[in-house]
C-alpha cells in the first residue's frame, strides 16, 4: 500500500504517479522544492533498475532524482531549474572555425617540405588540410563522438561536440560534449568518462604508424624547427625515434597532439575525463586521487617549469575539483568498469609527457 498523499501541482501530481510505478515507497514528505520518497531495501530487490527506469522518465519531464542512503533511504524529486541551449549552428561555426585555423597553422608547418614557387602558398594549405587538419580534428571528433554515443546509450542528454579554434601552435583548444543529464550512476559516469579517450586513441593509434610512413616519404626542403617534442613512452615501446634536428612533418605532430590530448583528459582529477572514470569506479575516496594529482600538476610546473601545467591546475579547481555524485551513487560497478578503468590508466601512462614542449 502506497501512503495517501494530496499534491496540487498537475505536474507534481504526474511525478507521484511515475514514482508509485517503478518505488515501493512507505512514506512521501513534501517540501518547497522537492519531495522524499522513503523505502525499505526490502520492498525493492531490483532497485538500481526501478531507479533507473524511474530516471529515464521523469528526468525529460523536468525532474531530477536523488538516491539518498543513509539511517533513512530515500528518493528525493526536486524541480530542474530551466536551462537554454544554444542551437547546433553554434556547433558547425566552431567546427568550420577549427578547421580553418588547424589548417592555417598546419600549413606553417607544411611549408618546410613545399618547394618554393608560385603555387607553393596552396600547396602548404593543402598539406596542412591533409596531414595535419585532417588527423587531428579526426582524432578530436572521434573521442567526442564517442562520450555523445555512450551518454546517448545511457539516456543522458549530450550536446554535439563544441570545438574550439585558436589559430597558434596547435590550431585549437580542443573539444567538448556538454552534458546536459546529470550522471545516472557510477557504471554510467566511468563509461561515458572512458569512452572519449579510448576511442580518441585507437584512432591516433594506426595514424602513428602512417605518419612515420609518411615522413619518410616527404623529405624537408626547409629549415623551420618551432620547438622540439618530448614523445611519450607508447613511441619507444614501438621503437619510434623522431629527428630533432628536422623540420616536424605535420602529421607527426598531429599524432602527437593526439596522444598528449589524451593523456590530459585521463588525468583522474575535477570534471576531466579521469575525473569522470576515476569517481565512477572509486566512488566517494575518488577526492583523494584528485587532490593528489592536483599536487602532481603543480609538482610538474616547478620541476619542469612549464606553465601548461599551472593552467591546466587552475583550470581544474575553477571547473570543481571534487566531482559531484551519480543520482544512483550506490550501485555497484561490474568488472568491465575496472577492466575499462585500469586500461585507461595503461593509457595514460603510455601517452603522458611530463615537458611536452621545448624551445629548439
Amino acid at each position: 500500500m502506497f501512503p495517501t498523499m494530496k499534491v496540487q501541482n498537475e505536474r507534481l501530481q504526474g511525478v507521484v504517479a511515475t514514482v508509485k510505478e517503478h518505488i515501493n515507497y512507505y512514506e512521501a514528505v513534501v517540501n518547497p522544492v522537492s519531495i522524499k520518497f522513503y523505502f525499505f531495501d526490502s520492498d525493492n530487490p531490483d532497485f538500481d533498475r526501478q531507479f533507473d527506469e524511474l530516471r529515464k522518465k521523469i528526468v525529460p519531464e523536468g525532474f531530477i532524482p536523488f538516491v539518498v542512503k543513509d539511517a533513512e533511504h530515500y528518493v528525493e524529486v526536486s524541480i530542474r531549474p530551466d536551462e537554454k541551449y544554444k542551437s547546433n549552428n553554434v556547433n558547425v561555426i566552431l567546427l568550420i572555425l577549427t578547421l580553418a585555423s588547424t589548417i592555417y597553422v598546419g600549413s606553417i608547418y607544411a611549408r618546410s617540405f613545399v618547394r618554393p614557387g608560385t603555387y607553393a602558398e596552396l600547396y602548404s594549405l593543402w598539406y596542412g588540410f591533409i596531414f595535419f587538419s585532417l588527423p587531428l580534428m579526426l582524432i578530436l571528433g572521434i573521442h567526442e563522438t564517442a562520450h555523445y554515443v555512450v551518454a546517448r546509450r545511457y539516456k543522458v542528454n549530450a550536446s554535439l561536440p563544441f570545438f574550439i579554434p585558436f589559430p597558434y601552435e596547435i590550431g585549437t583548444f580542443g573539444a567538448f560534449v556538454s552534458l546536459r543529464d546529470p550522471m545516472p550512476n557510477r557504471k554510467a559516469m566511468a563509461e561515458i568518462g572512458a569512452a572519449g579517450p579510448i576511442a580518441g586513441f585507437l584512432v591516433a593509434l594506426p595514424l602513428l604508424f602512417l605518419a612515420q610512413y609518411l615522413e619518410k616519404i616527404y623529405r624537408p626542403v626547409g629549415h623551420y624547427i618551432p620547438f622540439i617534442l618530448n614523445y611519450p613512452l607508447i613511441y619507444r615501446l614501438f621503437g619510434i625515434v623522431e629527428p630533432i634536428n628536422k623540420p616536424l612533418f605535420p602529421m607527426v605532430f598531429a599524432v602527437w597532439v593526439g596522444m598528449f590530448a589524451t593523456a590530459l583528459n585521463l588525468i583522474p582529477t575535477g570534471q576531466l575525463d579521469g575525473g569522470h572514470i576515476a569517481r565512477g569506479i572509486l566512488g566517494k575516496k575518488a577526492y583523494i586521487v584528485s587532490y593528489l594529482f592536483l599536487g602532481f600538476l603543480f609538482y610538474l610546473t616547478i620541476a619542469y617549469d612549464y606553465l601548461g601545467w599551472l593552467f591546466l591546475a587552475l583550470f581544474v579547481i575553477f571547473m570543481g575539483l571534487v566531482h559531484p555524485p551519480a543520482l544512483n551513487d550506490y550501485e555497484k560497478i561490474r568488472p568491465l568498469d575496472i577492466a575499462i578503468g585500469i586500461f585507461s590508466l595503461v593509457m595514460f601512462i603510455l601517452t603522458f609527457t611530463a615537458l611536452p614542449i621545448k624551445p629548439p
